[in-house]
């Protein structure tokens, strides 16, 4: 009698690697993100009046990339973006300075 493996090896492989996307960061940790980001960044950097809002994120070395748009004022319709890195397992909200924005790009 011969033993068919190829089967449970592939569902092994299927399981493994639909169950490897489900642990990126939740929808919760990713809106904590972008509020942590965009109120420390009011908070340090940004210019009086200025209205700061988060316009896109993504992941990268295990923590979440949040960028975001700085606007002179809320009708203004150009911004600057900025790269702000927050990390939830250590606890840490930064904003990297020109020199380091490339290192988290996409």
């Amino acid at each position: 009698m011969q033993l068919r493996t190829p089967g449970i090896a592939m569902a092994v492989l299927v399981t493994t690697t639909s169950l490897t996307g489900c642990f990126g960061p939740s929808k919760a940790d990713i809106a904590e993100a972008k509020k942590d980001c965009s109120s420390f960044y009011q908070r340090e950097r940004a210019k009086s009046n200025a209205v700061v809002h988060p316009i896109d994120n993504w992941t990268k070395d295990g923590v979440i990339v949040i960028e975001l748009a700085e606007k002179a004022t809320a009708d203004a319709t150009s911004y600057t973006a900025h790269i702000c890195v927050y990390d939830k397992e250590k606890g840490t909200v930064s904003l990297p300075g020109a020199f380091h924005q490339s290192r988290w790009l996409k």
